[in-house]
């Protein structure tokens, strides 16, 4: 063993936090992409059906903006709950006052500073069984425990079954709508029916709303508005809505205490974000709907196009998603282990899917398609998925 590792062998352990992250890592979830990546990189055609990074680049505006508030020295600290001008875009879209938003570099540290506020050790964070695949890991580093509550047949949340498995343990329902990776959205009476279960059992909703605007059926139906008051919380971002991962911005919206607690939270964690990025997602948040249209109806219209392909061929089936930006597509009529046949896919057909026992027990036997390519990637894909289970 050499000298560097045999110091860093007998250095203090780790915490059992940290232990119980890593037990609950996401491996699994992301291996076929990240070696699909890699494939890439050396040289090999694959065609990537995997993650949600929109293709396109941010509207113009957004990147002028980026680059002006640099130019004009805008890269210096911000206030803790983020540039009250963003503060203001963010309330008018979210339909709340300012002093309900915090400012975040995106949902996914969102969720965590939220979730780290809300629950501790002992602990009980209900999940509706698929999930998003970084959720058991944020309930982790919490030092609470998730507990998996199956969807339903059709992969919608079971407000039932969550009634069946709150305990006296039980602190927060963390929900996703439009959910990633089933398309799944909760509807106003879900909501009607988790409000009567927050009150009653005094707990937090806790909603990830990043594909809000990728709704499909035309509905708009947000955790605010109809959550139960003084205990819903919602984060979102404009990774999807703006195409716009990279900037790594987003908001809690939340009572006014927990406002006031993330607040400290940034001051222990973050400092704020930069004045630069805030001052973009002002500009973004104030595009007008018709020039965002185009953007977002393509991904319907991906959406459509995947599920008109997977049930044109024999053992697969999907139905046309509520709203993000995924497919799930059941391929338990090709083959069963849907880790198995992206394993496959990957080396047989050359095309990248996650699969779907990666977001949980509720995903195995489908695998998830990302509709973040362009048509004729996802075409081509499918051509070669049809090839493959015509020689299977």
């Amino acid at each position: 063993m050499p000298a560097e590792a045999r110091i860093l062998a007998r250095g203090p352990a780790l915490s059992p936090r940290a232990q119980r992250l890593h037990a609950v890592g996401q491996a699994s979830s992301w291996a076929i992409a990240d070696e699909a990546l890699r494939r890439v990189a050396g040289g090999e055609e694959i065609l990537l059906l995997t993650l949600g990074d929109p293709v396109c680049p941010p509207h113009h505006r957004i990147v002028e903006a980026t680059t002006a508030a640099v130019n004009a020295g805008r890269t210096h600290y911000t206030p803790l709950h983020g540039e009250p001008a963003l503060r203001a875009a963010i309330a008018a879209a979210e339909g709340c006052a300012p002093g309900n938003v915090m400012v975040m570099p995106g949902a996914q540290h969102a969720g965590l500073a939220v979730l780290t506020l809300l629950v501790g050790d002992g602990d009980e964070v209900i999940l509706s069984d698929p999930y998003y695949a970084t959720y058991p890991g944020v309930v982790a580093a919490t030092g609470a425990s998730a507990v998996l509550v199956p969807a339903r047949d059709d992969l919608t949340t079971d407000v039932a079954a969550i009634a069946a498995a709150i305990t006296p343990r039980t602190r927060c329902l963390f929900l996703n709508s439009p959910a990633n990776p089933s398309g799944t959205a909760l509807t106003a009476a879900d909501y009607r029916a988790l409000a009567a279960l927050a009150e009653r059992h005094d707990l937090w909703l806790v909603v990830d709303e990043v594909y809000a605007h990728f709704r499909f059926d035309g509905q708009d139906v947000r955790a605010w508005q109809h959550g139960p008051a003084g205990r819903t919380v919602s984060v979102n971002s404009l990774s999807k809505s703006h195409a716009m991962t990279g900037y790594r911005v987003g908001w809690a919206v939340a009572p006014e205490q927990l406002i006031a607690a993330l607040g400290d939270w940034s001051a222990a964690a973050l400092f704020g974000v930069s004045q630069f990025i805030q001052d973009a997602a002002v500009v973004a948040l104030g595009l007008p709907e018709a020039e965002l249209a185009p953007y977002r109806q393509a991904f319907r219209d991906r959406a459509a196009r995947v599920v008109a392909r997977a049930n044109a061929l024999q053992g697969l089936s999907a139905a046309m998603p509520v709203g993000g930006m995924f497919v799930m597509v059941d391929c338990r009529g090709v083959e069963p282990d849907d880790q198995a046949l992206a394993r496959r896919l990957l080396d047989e057909a050359k095309v990248a899917v996650v699969p779907g026992s990666g977001f949980g027990p509720g995903g195995r036997g489908h695998v998830r398609i990302s509709l973040t390519p362009e048509m004729e990637t996802l075409d081509r894909a499918f051509d070669r998925i049809a090839d493959f289970i015509a020689r299977a």
